[in-house]
C-alpha cells in the first residue's frame, strides 16, 4: 500500500481517467493522501498569452479546478475532500515529476494514451517521459 499518490488527470477526453483512479484507490493505504493533478499547458509563456486578454489565464484556471472537483465528484466513488485537487501549468511530463517531488508521492498512477509507434518516436508521450525520468514508481495503465 502506498501512502501519497499522484494522479495526473486528463480532462480533455471523457472517461479516460475514471479507471486510473480506481487503480490508485485500490493501492492507497488506508488515511492515505491521493493528489489529482490537472496540468494547463503552456498558456503562460509570453508568446501564448500576448494573443489572450489579461486575465483569462486565471478565468482558465478556475474553470479546470471546477471541471476537476466535478470530474471527483461525478465519476468517482470519494469524496472530493478526501483528495487533493491540483491545476498546475507548465509541461505536462515536468509538471507531474515537479508535483511528485513536492508532495513526496511514493507513487504516480497515470494512464498511457493509445499512441501509434510513429507518435511514440516523434513525439514521445507523457507517460513515457515520466517513466523514463520518475525516481519513484509509476503505474501505467493503458488506456
Amino acid at each position: 500500500m502506498y501512502k501519497t499518490i499522484l494522479v495526473p488527470v486528463d480532462l480533455a477526453e471523457e472517461g479516460y481517467s475514471d479507471e486510473v483512479v480506481r487503480h490508485a484507490l485500490e493501492v492507497l493505504a488506508p488515511k492515505g493522501k491521493l493528489i489529482l493533478l490537472t496540468v494547463v499547458a503552456g498558456y503562460q509563456m509570453p508568446l501564448v498569452a500576448s494573443y489572450f486578454p489579461p486575465g483569462n489565464f486565471d478565468k482558465a484556471v478556475k474553470e479546470v479546478q471546477k471541471q476537476l472537483r466535478e470530474f471527483v465528484e461525478q465519476k468517482l466513488p470519494i469524496d472530493p475532500e478526501d483528495c487533493t485537487l491540483e491545476v498546475k501549468e507548465g509541461k505536462p511530463a515536468d509538471m507531474i515529476l515537479s508535483e511528485a517531488k513536492r508532495v513526496k508521492a511514493d507513487l504516480i498512477v497515470m494512464a498511457s494514451h493509445k499512441h501509434s509507434r510513429l507518435e511514440r518516436t516523434v513525439l514521445g508521450s507523457v507517460a513515457n517521459k515520466v517513466v523514463g525520468r520518475s525516481t519513484i514508481p509509476v503505474l501505467v495503465i493503458k488506456g
